[in-house]
């Protein structure tokens, strides 16, 4: 291919009608209109030449079957909630032992805290998924310096218990208590370096 377009007139010649004329400078390139048959001509697979209207075709969906999709997503969906409600209910004896000043143990209440992270990720509850990673943040810091503050661990788990205040969809007051809880953390992180 060459760079520059063929100025003699001989190769001028009447542009079709959509693509670009031979009078004008730039490149000579052809603007191809759709469909491109590229495709098929690589698969050699003549069914592909033509356009296919979707809403003239035979497939018709099966509205029972969808019933049945939609409602065992439902019924997912629902147990998913309930095995997180479930595992953030397990911890609720470590927040009444920080309401009486005694610290949680540090390695199965990390496990814990990965569990219910886990289970938010599977259900894409964005709120849980980052209370508990700024909170597995923190208890994962290093800890040879001063001793974990209770407070911390309070405002986390206010916020985890508290969850169906938070918007899953994430509005500014969501993403204000989330943003003030991981500031905690990186204040409370640095700190300690």
């Amino acid at each position: 291919m060459t760079t520059k377009a063929d100025k003699s007139e001989k190769g001028k010649r009447q542009a079709p009608v959509g693509k670009r004329g031979g009078n004008k400078k730039g490149d000579p390139c052809e603007f191809i209109n759709p469909p491109n048959l590229l495709l098929a001509k690589v698969t050699h697979d003549p069914s592909l030449k033509h356009v296919r209207n979707l809403t003239d075709s035979k497939f018709k969906p099966d509205s029972r079957r969808l019933q049945k999709m939609t409602t065992l997503i439902s019924e997912n969906e629902e147990k998913c909630v309930t095995a997180l409600n479930r595992k953030i209910k397990q911890i609720e004896p470590v927040y009444r032992d920080l309401q009486d000043g005694t610290l949680p143990d540090r390695e199965p209440f990390i496990e814990e805290c990965k569990d219910i992270h886990g289970a938010a990720k599977a259900l894409d509850h964005m709120p849980v998924i980052r209370i508990t990673s700024s909170l597995l943040r923190y208890l994962n810091a290093d800890v040879s310096g001063r001793a974990m503050d209770p407070a911390i661990f309070t405002a986390h788990l206010d916020a985890l218990f508290n969850r169906n205040a938070l918007d899953v969809k994430l509005d500014a007051p969501t993403k204000l208590v989330l943003t003030a809880l991981e500031t905690l953390v990186d204040h409370a992180v640095a700190d300690r370096s």
